[in-house]
Protein backbone atom coordinates (compact mmCIF):
# COMPACT_ATOMS: atom_id res chain seq x y z
CA UNK A 1 0.00 0.00 0.00
CA UNK A 2 2.98 2.50 1.23
CA UNK A 3 4.61 1.76 -2.74
CA UNK A 4 0.73 2.46 -4.07
CA UNK A 5 0.74 5.87 -2.11
CA UNK A 6 4.10 6.37 -3.43
CA UNK A 7 3.69 5.67 -6.78
CA UNK A 8 0.93 8.03 -7.25
CA UNK A 9 2.71 10.71 -4.76
CA UNK A 10 5.76 10.51 -7.39
CA UNK A 11 3.71 10.39 -10.61
CA UNK A 12 1.64 13.94 -9.43
CA UNK A 13 4.64 15.50 -8.56
CA UNK A 14 5.70 14.93 -12.12
CA UNK A 15 2.94 16.06 -13.97
CA UNK A 16 2.90 19.36 -11.19
CA UNK A 17 6.72 19.62 -12.47
CA UNK A 18 5.77 19.29 -16.53
CA UNK A 19 3.16 21.80 -16.26
CA UNK A 20 5.76 24.75 -15.35
CA UNK A 21 6.65 24.03 -19.43
CA UNK A 22 4.14 25.13 -21.25
CA UNK A 23 3.23 27.83 -18.58
CA UNK A 24 6.53 29.35 -18.94
CA UNK A 25 6.45 29.25 -22.86
CA UNK A 26 3.29 30.88 -22.53
CA UNK A 27 4.40 33.69 -20.47
CA UNK A 28 7.87 34.12 -22.92
CA UNK A 29 4.83 34.26 -25.60
CA UNK A 30 2.51 36.86 -23.85
CA UNK A 31 3.42 40.63 -24.49
CA UNK A 32 3.83 42.77 -21.43
CA UNK A 33 0.64 43.65 -19.11
CA UNK A 34 -1.54 42.17 -16.25
CA UNK A 35 -2.21 38.68 -18.64
CA UNK A 36 1.13 37.76 -18.34
CA UNK A 37 1.72 38.88 -14.38
CA UNK A 38 -1.57 36.60 -13.71
CA UNK A 39 -0.13 33.44 -15.49
CA UNK A 40 3.29 34.20 -13.25
CA UNK A 41 1.31 34.72 -10.28
CA UNK A 42 -0.16 31.06 -11.45
CA UNK A 43 3.75 29.93 -12.07
CA UNK A 44 4.33 30.99 -8.38
CA UNK A 45 1.19 29.13 -7.20
CA UNK A 46 2.24 25.81 -8.91
CA UNK A 47 6.02 25.80 -7.47
CA UNK A 48 4.12 26.32 -3.40
CA UNK A 49 2.35 23.40 -4.60
CA UNK A 50 4.63 21.67 -5.59
CA UNK A 51 7.05 22.69 -2.15
CA UNK A 52 3.97 21.45 -0.07
CA UNK A 53 3.66 18.37 -2.46
CA UNK A 54 6.76 17.09 -1.11
CA UNK A 55 6.40 18.48 2.87
CA UNK A 56 2.73 16.37 2.38
CA UNK A 57 5.10 13.10 1.06
CA UNK A 58 7.06 13.59 3.67
CA UNK A 59 4.72 13.85 6.50
CA UNK A 60 2.01 11.63 5.32
CA UNK A 61 4.43 8.24 4.38
CA UNK A 62 7.35 8.80 5.98
CA UNK A 63 6.50 9.68 9.96
CA UNK A 64 3.51 7.85 9.61
CA UNK A 65 3.71 4.06 10.90
CA UNK A 66 0.53 2.77 9.29
CA UNK A 67 -1.46 3.51 6.28
CA UNK A 68 -5.20 4.79 6.31
CA UNK A 69 -8.23 5.36 3.43
CA UNK A 70 -7.45 9.01 4.39
CA UNK A 71 -3.66 8.65 3.12
CA UNK A 72 -4.70 6.97 -0.11
CA UNK A 73 -7.96 9.72 -0.70
CA UNK A 74 -5.20 12.08 -0.04
CA UNK A 75 -2.62 10.99 -2.56
CA UNK A 76 -4.83 10.36 -5.19
CA UNK A 77 -5.99 14.04 -4.74
CA UNK A 78 -2.41 15.50 -5.02
CA UNK A 79 -2.40 13.35 -8.22
CA UNK A 80 -5.43 14.75 -9.93
CA UNK A 81 -4.05 18.10 -8.43
CA UNK A 82 -0.85 17.73 -10.54
CA UNK A 83 -2.72 16.75 -13.62
CA UNK A 84 -5.05 19.75 -13.76
CA UNK A 85 -2.47 22.02 -13.35
CA UNK A 86 -0.40 19.76 -16.05
CA UNK A 87 -3.36 19.70 -18.49
CA UNK A 88 -4.65 23.28 -17.87
CA UNK A 89 -0.96 24.65 -18.68
CA UNK A 90 -1.29 22.66 -22.12
CA UNK A 91 -4.40 23.81 -22.83
CA UNK A 92 -3.70 27.58 -22.45
CA UNK A 93 -0.90 27.36 -24.37
CA UNK A 94 -2.56 25.30 -27.19
CA UNK A 95 -5.54 28.11 -26.99
CA UNK A 96 -2.59 31.10 -27.32
CA UNK A 97 -1.35 29.56 -29.97
CA UNK A 98 -4.50 29.01 -31.65
CA UNK A 99 -5.87 32.57 -30.83
CA UNK A 100 -2.11 33.50 -32.56
CA UNK A 101 -2.68 31.62 -35.74
CA UNK A 102 -6.49 32.69 -36.20
CA UNK A 103 -5.30 36.59 -35.73
CA UNK A 104 -2.45 35.87 -38.64
CA UNK A 105 -4.96 34.44 -40.79
CA UNK A 106 -7.22 37.27 -39.99
CA UNK A 107 -4.58 39.69 -41.16
CA UNK A 108 -3.69 37.97 -44.31
CA UNK A 109 -7.11 38.01 -45.41
CA UNK A 110 -7.46 41.75 -45.33
CA UNK A 111 -3.71 42.38 -46.18
CA UNK A 112 -2.63 43.06 -49.97
CA UNK A 113 0.48 40.67 -50.25
CA UNK A 114 2.74 42.72 -52.13
CA UNK A 115 2.69 46.17 -50.27
CA UNK A 116 1.59 45.01 -46.95
CA UNK A 117 -1.32 47.32 -47.26
CA UNK A 118 -5.22 46.71 -46.39
CA UNK A 119 -6.22 44.70 -49.58
CA UNK A 120 -9.67 45.66 -51.78
CA UNK A 121 -12.08 43.50 -49.41
CA UNK A 122 -10.97 45.50 -46.57
CA UNK A 123 -11.34 48.71 -48.23
CA UNK A 124 -15.25 48.06 -49.83
CA UNK A 125 -15.77 46.78 -45.91
CA UNK A 126 -14.30 50.09 -44.51
CA UNK A 127 -15.77 52.92 -46.99
CA UNK A 128 -19.44 51.61 -46.42
CA UNK A 129 -18.79 51.91 -42.54
CA UNK A 130 -16.97 55.28 -42.52
CA UNK A 131 -19.87 56.32 -45.41
CA UNK A 132 -22.55 55.30 -42.79
CA UNK A 133 -20.34 56.87 -39.69
CA UNK A 134 -20.07 59.87 -41.85
CA UNK A 135 -23.74 60.64 -42.59
CA UNK A 136 -25.09 58.99 -39.05
CA UNK A 137 -22.78 61.88 -37.26
CA UNK A 138 -22.62 64.31 -39.89
CA UNK A 139 -18.99 64.19 -40.05
CA UNK A 140 -17.18 65.24 -43.06
CA UNK A 141 -15.85 62.09 -45.00
CA UNK A 142 -13.07 62.25 -48.68
CA UNK A 143 -11.78 59.57 -50.36
CA UNK A 144 -8.80 59.60 -52.26
CA UNK A 145 -7.95 57.50 -56.01
CA UNK A 146 -4.21 57.99 -56.46
CA UNK A 147 -2.56 56.40 -59.61
CA UNK A 148 0.90 55.80 -60.30
CA UNK A 149 1.70 57.57 -63.48
CA UNK A 150 3.19 55.56 -66.64
CA UNK A 151 3.59 52.71 -64.51
CA UNK A 152 3.11 50.56 -67.43
CA UNK A 153 6.03 51.98 -69.00
CA UNK A 154 8.04 51.22 -65.47
CA UNK A 155 7.09 47.65 -66.14
CA UNK A 156 8.35 47.69 -70.02
CA UNK A 157 11.29 49.22 -69.17
CA UNK A 158 12.92 47.66 -65.88
CA UNK A 159 10.87 44.43 -65.16
CA UNK A 160 8.41 43.51 -63.13
CA UNK A 161 10.64 43.16 -59.78
CA UNK A 162 11.29 47.29 -60.13
CA UNK A 163 7.55 47.93 -60.63
CA UNK A 164 7.14 45.65 -57.25
CA UNK A 165 10.32 47.64 -55.69
CA UNK A 166 7.69 50.83 -56.75
CA UNK A 167 4.70 49.83 -55.85
CA UNK A 168 6.15 48.82 -51.97
CA UNK A 169 8.34 51.71 -51.44
CA UNK A 170 5.50 53.88 -52.53
CA UNK A 171 3.00 51.97 -49.66
CA UNK A 172 5.80 52.84 -46.98
CA UNK A 173 6.15 56.40 -48.05
CA UNK A 174 2.22 57.17 -48.01
CA UNK A 175 1.88 55.65 -44.51
CA UNK A 176 4.98 58.13 -43.22
CA UNK A 177 2.95 60.88 -45.00
CA UNK A 178 -0.64 60.10 -43.87
CA UNK A 179 -2.43 59.94 -40.57
CA UNK A 180 -2.56 57.13 -38.05
CA UNK A 181 -6.88 57.81 -38.92
CA UNK A 182 -6.41 57.47 -42.29
CA UNK A 183 -7.25 54.03 -44.23
CA UNK A 184 -4.66 53.12 -46.90
CA UNK A 185 -5.55 49.97 -49.07
CA UNK A 186 -4.30 48.67 -52.83
CA UNK A 187 -7.30 49.60 -54.24
CA UNK A 188 -6.33 47.69 -57.74
CA UNK A 189 -3.19 47.42 -59.89
CA UNK A 190 -1.15 50.29 -59.02
CA UNK A 191 -3.96 52.53 -57.67
CA UNK A 192 -4.19 53.18 -53.98
CA UNK A 193 -6.83 53.96 -52.06
CA UNK A 194 -7.22 56.31 -49.02
CA UNK A 195 -10.38 57.06 -46.75
CA UNK A 196 -9.95 60.27 -44.86
CA UNK A 197 -12.54 60.15 -41.93
CA UNK A 198 -13.50 63.35 -40.53
CA UNK A 199 -11.60 65.29 -43.41
CA UNK A 200 -12.83 67.86 -44.98
CA UNK A 201 -12.29 68.43 -48.89
CA UNK A 202 -10.27 71.29 -48.48
CA UNK A 203 -7.93 69.59 -45.76
CA UNK A 204 -8.05 66.78 -47.60
CA UNK A 205 -6.62 68.84 -50.75
CA UNK A 206 -3.91 69.78 -48.94
CA UNK A 207 -2.74 66.00 -47.77
CA UNK A 208 -3.33 64.79 -51.28
CA UNK A 209 -0.79 67.75 -52.16
CA UNK A 210 1.65 67.23 -50.01
CA UNK A 211 1.90 63.71 -50.53
CA UNK A 212 2.27 64.37 -54.72
CA UNK A 213 4.96 66.43 -53.71
CA UNK A 214 7.01 64.77 -51.65
CA UNK A 215 6.22 61.26 -53.87
CA UNK A 216 7.78 63.46 -56.62
CA UNK A 217 10.87 64.11 -55.05
CA UNK A 218 11.81 60.55 -53.56
CA UNK A 219 13.70 57.75 -54.70
CA UNK A 220 11.48 54.56 -55.09
CA UNK A 221 13.61 51.94 -56.76
CA UNK A 222 16.97 51.42 -57.52
CA UNK A 223 18.64 49.44 -60.20
CA UNK A 224 20.62 47.20 -58.81
CA UNK A 225 22.90 46.63 -62.22
CA UNK A 226 23.44 49.69 -62.95
CA UNK A 227 22.69 51.99 -59.72
CA UNK A 228 20.01 53.67 -61.91
CA UNK A 229 17.47 55.70 -59.37
CA UNK A 230 13.84 54.94 -60.07
CA UNK A 231 11.13 58.12 -59.80
CA UNK A 232 7.85 58.41 -59.66
CA UNK A 233 4.61 61.06 -60.07
CA UNK A 234 1.40 60.04 -58.72
CA UNK A 235 -2.25 61.55 -59.89
CA UNK A 236 -4.91 62.19 -57.43
CA UNK A 237 -8.37 62.41 -57.44
CA UNK A 238 -10.28 63.32 -53.98
CA UNK A 239 -14.18 63.82 -53.23
CA UNK A 240 -16.41 64.34 -50.43
CA UNK A 241 -19.56 63.12 -49.10
CA UNK A 242 -22.41 66.02 -49.57
CA UNK A 243 -25.77 66.93 -49.92
CA UNK A 244 -25.03 65.62 -54.16
CA UNK A 245 -22.47 62.83 -53.29
CA UNK A 246 -24.53 60.73 -50.40
CA UNK A 247 -23.79 57.26 -50.52
CA UNK A 248 -20.57 54.73 -51.20
CA UNK A 249 -21.05 54.52 -55.10
CA UNK A 250 -21.48 57.98 -55.87
CA UNK A 251 -18.48 58.80 -53.55
CA UNK A 252 -15.88 56.32 -55.63
CA UNK A 253 -17.43 57.32 -58.93
CA UNK A 254 -17.30 60.95 -58.43
CA UNK A 255 -13.46 60.30 -56.98
CA UNK A 256 -12.48 57.84 -59.99
CA UNK A 257 -13.83 60.93 -62.58
CA UNK A 258 -11.62 63.19 -60.48
CA UNK A 259 -8.39 60.60 -60.71
CA UNK A 260 -9.46 60.01 -64.49
CA UNK A 261 -9.25 64.17 -64.97
CA UNK A 262 -5.87 64.50 -63.39
CA UNK A 263 -4.30 61.70 -65.66
CA UNK A 264 -5.98 63.45 -68.74
CA UNK A 265 -4.48 66.92 -67.91
CA UNK A 266 -1.17 65.76 -67.57
CA UNK A 267 -0.41 63.60 -64.20
CA UNK A 268 1.61 64.61 -61.35
CA UNK A 269 -1.39 66.43 -60.17
CA UNK A 270 -4.43 66.57 -57.51
CA UNK A 271 -8.00 66.71 -58.97
CA UNK A 272 -11.07 68.07 -56.64
CA UNK A 273 -14.39 66.95 -57.80
CA UNK A 274 -16.43 69.89 -58.51
CA UNK A 275 -19.13 68.10 -56.12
Amino acid sequence: MIVFELVLLVIGALFLVRSLTPISRLILELPDGSLKKRWKALSILILFFIAGYFIFAYNFWVLRDEQSILSIVASITLLLGGVFAYLVGQLALQTANDVKDIAILQHESITDALTSLRNRRYFDQRICEEVALSKRYKLPLTLMLLDVDYFKKINDTYGHTVGDDVLTNLAKLILEVVRDSDIVARYGGEEIAIITPNTSKQEAELLAERLRSIVEKTTVATICTTQEVVQVTVSIGLCSLSHVITDKEALLEETDQALYLAKKYGRNRVVVSNW
